[in-house]
């Protein structure tokens, strides 16, 4: 009987931007993120199948298979062709907008779904986040869920994720704002290399991980949400900064930034935060939520809401 795996999407806290060994997909610094429970990609698989097929959307997307071929040498010694497995990864509940982290959310699921099929036992999640880093290194640590932790080694082995704090630590909510654009977000990490600032880059957002975690582990919204807009704002600015110029920014996210500063200066616990792309990550509390969403009703944007999400998971039926 077919199968459906599951796993959430998430907000990158400290980003990672470039790479430093492309094939490993290891980043060149930590990184830490937060699963949402909002949004999610949802993988279908069928087994026994004469030959394998990966469609996306219900379309069949050379990109995505081409990064999870990767994955399954590593899980298999096969190529996917070969498992005889039909998956089909959709992203829910069809948001349009860029920067979500639907890419984190496929790896996660796709890896998670393979291995499901050809290991029928109690999923390793430490390795499976080494192993989903392959097709995207922000899925690593969607496959581990919660607050997660990617420890950026010199290598395969010391490099994999780790839940670093849930829920009970800090019941963060967020209400995203997503916004469309056409910028790749592999073309981003390649441009940022030739920015000036990028070794500064490196060695700013390695020191805010620490922070950052323990921020997190301390349940202080106040300082994460500083830390957070001020990892954003350097990951745009090496961006913009890079051969090509690239902005990912757009004139409505800086309408959202600026609300959300306004929302601040009248005592609303409002952060802004930022992905490679212009939809906008607001972390409030319980208590703000609310009037943060009616605050971006009113300006005209659309919104989701989420608190934190969990691991990659096996859905029945």
């Amino acid at each position: 009987m077919p199968y459906t795996v599951v796993a959430n999407t998430m907000q990158a806290l400290v980003k990672y931007h470039g790479l430093k060994d492309w094939k490993l997909r290891i980043p060149y610094h930590d990184s830490i993120s937060v699963n949402t429970t909002s949004l999610y990609s949802e993988v279908r698989v069928t087994e026994g199948v004469e030959e394998g097929w990966l469609f996306v959307e219900g379309k069949k997307n050379d990109d995505a298979l081409r990064r999870l071929e990767s994955v399954s040498q590593r899980l298999t010694g096969k190529r996917f062709a070969d498992l005889g497995l039909e998956i089909d990864s959709k992203n829910m509940p069809g948001v349009e907008g860029k920067g979500l982290g639907y890419s984190s959310s496929a790896g996660a699921a796709l890896t998670f779904a393979i291995n499901r099929a050809v290991n029928k036992g109690t999923p390793d999640m430490k390795e499976l986040s080494r192993i989903s880093r392959l097709f995207a290194a922000s899925a690593s640590r969607t496959m581990v869920g919660g607050f997660s932790r990617l420890y950026a080694g010199q290598g395969d082995d010391d490099t994999y994720s780790e839940k670093i704090a849930d829920e009970k630590d800090l019941p963060l909510r967020t209400v995203i704002v997503p916004l469309p654009s056409t910028v790749r977000t592999e073309t981003a990490h390649e441009e940022v290399e030739s920015s000036p600032f990028f070794k500064a880059r490196i060695e700013s957002a390695s020191r805010r991980c620490d922070l950052v975690e323990n921020a997190i582990r301390g349940g202080d919204l106040a300082k994460l949400g500083e830390l957070v807009e001020q990892d954003t704002m350097e990951l745009h600015s090496v961006t913009m900064t890079g051969k090509n110029r690239m902005i990912v920014m757009s004139g409505d996210t800086i309408n959202v930034i600026t609300k959300v500063r306004e929302l601040r200066s009248n005592s609303v616990q409002a952060y802004f935060s930022m992905q490679t792309g212009p939809s906008v990550f607001i972390n409030t509390s319980e208590e703000d939520e609310q009037k943060v969403r009616r605050a971006m009703t009113k300006i005209g944007y659309r919104t989701v809401s989420s608190s934190v999400g969990k691991e990659a998971r096996f859905k029945r039926g």
